[in-house]
């Protein structure tokens, strides 16, 4: 088995399939939220309570705009899975809570490396978005 990254697949697909330049109509949308947290950088974000509101949410937000139903799901991998050793070797970074008023940490990517870590910010992010949606349909 070859080790890669997601990048160096899509050589493999290059001519394979022809890309479209229009996208047809939908009615739901399934996000992936692990990839989220990894394309979304904190920005001027000082807490988590921060990243939630004005990074995290707004994206949410934009993608209910094009669609009557959002899906959003977090992966997550059982111990010795090929998927966990993979992390596992990429080393470790440091523990943090994620707590609404804690700081952010400095270096995202980082942080996001702790699995520990992802798993705390799946549940923080998805507690304020039931919260947030909650709140909106009053």
């Amino acid at each position: 088995m070859h080790l890669c990254s997601k990048n160096e697949l899509l050589v493999c697909f290059e001519g394979v399939a022809e890309a479209k330049s229009d996208a047809p109509a939908f009615t739901s949308v399934v996000l992936d939220g692990a990839v989220i947290l990894q394309m979304l950088k904190p920005g001027t974000a000082k807490t988590f309570e921060e990243y939630a509101h004005q990074v995290f949410i707004p994206y949410v937000e934009g993608q209910l705009r094009r669609a009557s139903r959002l899906d959003l799901i977090w992966d997550s991998y059982k111990d010795g899975s090929l998927k966990t050793v993979t992390r596992e070797k990429r080393g470790k970074g440091v523990r943090r809570r994620a707590l609404s008023t804690a700081a952010l940490p400095g270096n995202w990517h980082s942080f996001l490396h702790v699995n520990a870590n992802k798993v705390e910010v799946f549940s923080f992010l998805s507690n304020v978005l039931v919260q947030t949606f909650h709140d909106d349909s009053k």
